[in-house]
């Protein structure tokens, strides 16, 4: 069965929420770190969907990123901690907040880089398809799509969420206008994950309806 926002703020008022590690995945602060992640120009724009307390998205904001987070939960900008000042903290840097369903955004392909982590998984394997056109609709062409991909070696029969999926099922919902440029085991995994945890690139091809 889909979650729905109720069911997804009940989880933050109820703090069950597995999936927030209380500050940026520390492979996403390695990348940024290792200028991996460096904005491409100043005013460079980032989207972060199902962004959650904002961890990853005010990472990426730090690092010179004009951030827009995506979540359908308006709890999470007044839950205390780190998420009461999202909002403004996104806004500081050029970027904000919005509260929506991420698997509607429209973003008229301006982002530069959209940023994937613990949503992708979250959704059923039959809205994967409407994630595909949220991320061709957003992303700009030449821009990329940087996944930390989990969890990778999950059982299917456990289902989920999370949801075990594979750099298969993103081409698959992105089409061919993607092409994988990085597909490597983190070298920051978070302890608490029982699955693989994975750092995976797209990148869009420069000029759309190219393959090349």
């Amino acid at each position: 069965m889909s979650m729905t926002p109720n069911d997804w703020r009940e989880r933050y008022v109820t703090t069950n929420t597995p999936w927030d590690l209380g500050q940026a995945h520390p492979e996403l602060q390695a990348r940024i770190d290792a200028g991996q992640l460096a904005p491409p120009r100043e005013g460079a724009k980032a989207l972060v969907p199902g962004c959650g307390h904002g961890h990853d998205a005010l990472a990426l904001s730090a690092a010179g990123w004009c951030v827009t987070g995506l979540d359908c939960v308006e709890l999470v900008t007044a839950a205390g901690g780190l998420g009461a000042g999202l909002r403004e903290a996104l806004a500081e840097g050029g970027g904000g907040l919005e509260i929506c369903d991420a698997l509607g955004f429209k973003g008229q392909q301006e982002f530069d880089l959209v940023f994937e982590h613990t949503f992708f998984c979250a959704i059923e394997p039959e809205s994967r398809p409407a994630w595909g056109t949220t991320v061709q609709g957003a992303l700009a062409p030449g821009g990329q799509l940087a996944v930390l991909l989990f969890p990778g070696d999950k059982p299917v029969e456990e289902g989920g969420p999370p949801h075990r999926y594979g750099v298969p099922d993103m081409q698959e919902v992105l089409g061919p206008e993607f092409g994988l440029t990085v597909d490597e085991v983190v070298s920051k995994a978070v302890s608490k994950r029982s699955w693989q945890e994975r750092w995976v690139v797209f990148s869009r091809s420069a000029k759309l309806g190219s393959t090349s």
